[in-house]
């Protein structure tokens, strides 16, 4: 299994955004997910070009986090945040609205575990599933799902560097910075909620500031 990224111009131009941009872990991150994206779907048989568009989920992968940026930082969750910036930037590189929406869906909603659902994946393109079990598996994945000896291969090259801790730093970090970016519910909420109890409200909370004495 090749550890080779997508050299299409596109492609190119989204790796120079992640390697200027993201800190080294998070770019590690970033690439690694595209790796272990591409091996789990050719161990289930998924051909790209012809099961899924590999271009895709490389910019998917790519550019996921990349609302953890100083570049995209803004007042919504990460994830969105990033969806955003991706999608600006998809823009002037002239991709397809088409292309955009499915980059957009998939960034935003990469750590609600909506790609798990059978029939989200029946019902949306290949591509986004593909790239969000790849993101998984770095996250919370280990060796045995993918094939044997590409995880050492693929951490020789792209070491992880804190690994999954570094990046919910970042997230902690901002979403301090900025609580309207840790809403409740949401994973920064959940990773400041368990580091900053008191700055996140819980589920009474939200009940007993509305407006209908419930």
């Amino acid at each position: 299994m090749s550890l080779d990224l997508p050299a299409t111009p596109l492609a190119l131009a989204a790796h120079t955004v992640i390697d200027t941009e993201l800190t080294p872990a998070l770019r590690n991150h970033s690439v690694r997910s595209f790796l272990f994206a591409r091996a789990a779907a050719a161990d289930h048989g998924m051909r790209a070009g012809t099961d899924y568009d590999e271009e895709i989920v490389y910019l998917i992968c790519a550019l996921h986090d990349i609302g953890l940026a100083e570049v995209a930082n803004g007042d919504q969750r990460f994830e969105v945040d990033g969806a955003d910036y991706a999608a600006e930037f998809l823009e002037s590189q002239g991709v397809t609205d088409e292309r955009v929406d499915i980059i957009w869906d998939a960034i935003a909603a990469h750590t609600t575990g909506l790609s798990g659902s059978p029939v989200y994946r029946r019902r949306r393109p290949a591509a986004i599933w593909v790239a969000v079990d790849g993101i998984a598996i770095d996250i919370g994945g280990s060796a045995d799902m993918v094939p044997a000896g590409y995880a050492d291969r693929v951490h020789a090259d792209y070491p992880r560097l804190g690994g999954i801790r570094a990046l919910t730093r970042l997230v902690e970090k901002q979403a301090v910075a900025n609580p309207a970016k840790a809403q409740p519910g949401s994973l920064p909420g959940e990773i400041v909620r368990l580091a900053h109890p008191e700055l996140v409200p819980n589920w009474q909370d939200i009940i007993a500031a509305g407006g209908w004495g419930d």
